[in-house]
């Protein structure tokens, strides 16, 4: 990028942090426009604010009566993400929305159609779909060199306590003031390598293997959450394969997976914490991806920075979330069980609380292996 390229943080109070360090840096031709966030005490919480003299605003009105911006990247709560993307795309700036960007098909459709009409791009942050691993391996995988894909299963899980749930009164909710939210370990936190499953399962025009169908098996460890924080899932796919999927929070361990592996005709695809993408085929031959250090959790940002008013758009457009967003809404429509407070104990850690049941670990790996869900093999929590 010759020009610098103005970036406008919205939100900094979680994932906005991380862009604001970054910009911060002046690293790549970035510089920052400004900070919306409601906050009141965002100078004392972030001194580079003072020392880079970045303004800050309470709404985006206020900074679009005063300055613009070539990108906005967004990460405020999930249910008001679709009136931030239409206000920037309303003034001409290209959008980084966090994931997920909105709740339903019919308005993911309709945001793309809103940025399409103002002639500038709105992509979404998996950050996964802009790792160059990643899209190496679907290229092959779209030439068709692996074959036909059958199935896949993922085992992403991490544990998280009360001060988890006490950062946003959203968090582990169904709903909020009227609006749907419906947090979970699947929609948050441990959305991302399902999302990717989808990704690298979809079209050569971006969009994503789309579930069908889904079985599944939802259980609430937490009795202070009201939606469900374990899910075992099974879903049939656009694509002909099976995928199934398996997350939680209460933990023990502190983080479970990733563990991911996808099964074509003619290779098995794995990848795993600080293990790279490799495809294995029948012969023995085997093909791996990445690990060389040229991705980091915020391409996504310099990416979309990069083609921030050149009339292109990353890969990763609003429609990227459609097949997690689908398989989110139809696991919602599962029963949610508790699980006995007698299957549960209490871990004291680094200052926080957290609700553990007992043996979900070994539940979890032992299902992923089987692809099984736990009451299919007599290991349901409950």
């Amino acid at each position: 990028m010759d020009a610098k390229k103005k970036i406008l943080i919205v939100s900094v109070g979680m994932y906005g942090q991380k862009y604001l360090q970054e910009v911060a840096l002046g690293k790549g031709g970035l510089c920052a426009a400004a900070v919306v966030d409601v906050a009141k005490d965002l100078e004392e919480r972030f001194p580079v604010l003072r020392e880079k003299h970045i303004p800050v605003q309470t709404s985006l009105e206020a900074f679009f009566e005063k300055d613009t911006a070539d990108l906005a990247v967004i990460s405020s709560p999930i249910h008001l993400h679709a009136d931030m993307v239409r206000a920037c795309l309303d003034h001409s700036v290209d959008v980084l929305c966090e994931k997920p960007l909105c709740l339903t098909e019919e308005e993911t459709l309709a945001l793309k159609a809103h940025a399409e009409k103002r002639g500038r791009f709105l992509a979404l942050g998996w950050q996964l779909n802009y790792d160059r691993a990643v899209l190496a391996l679907r290229s092959d995988i779209l030439s068709g060199l692996f074959g036909r894909p059958l199935y896949a299963r993922c085992l992403h899980a991490m544990r998280r306590g009360a001060k988890y749930y006490a950062r946003a009164p959203w968090a582990g909710r169904i709903s909020l003031a009227g609006r749907e939210v419906l947090d979970s370990p699947f929609m948050n936190a441990c959305a991302h390598h399902f999302q990717l499953i989808t990704f690298l399962l979809g079209d050569p025009n971006g969009r994503p293997s789309l579930p069908l169908s889904c079985q599944g098996e939802l259980y609430r460890g937490n009795p202070e959450v009201e939606n469900y924080d374990i899910a075992a899932l099974r879903f049939q796919m656009d694509c002909g394969a099976e995928v199934m999927y398996f997350t939680a929070h209460p933990l023990r361990q502190k983080n479970l997976g990733q563990e991911g592996e996808i099964v074509f005709e003619s290779a098995r695809v794995t990848w795993g914490r600080g293990q790279p993408f490799r495809a294995v085929f029948p012969g023995g031959g085997e093909k791996v991806y990445g690990m060389d250090g040229e991705t980091f959790p915020l391409q996504k940002l310099y990416d979309c920075a990069a083609l921030a008013g050149t009339g292109k758009a990353p890969g990763c457009g609003a429609e990227a979330g459609l097949g997690h967003l689908r398989a989110v809404r139809l696991a919602q429509k599962l029963p949610i069980r508790p699980v006995p407070k007698e299957r549960t104990e209490i871990l004291e850690e680094d200052g926080d609380r957290f609700v553990c049941v007992r043996g979900l670990e070994e539940t979890l790996r032992t299902c992923a292996e089987k692809r099984s869900l736990p009451g299919e093999i007599g290991l349901s929590p409950v």
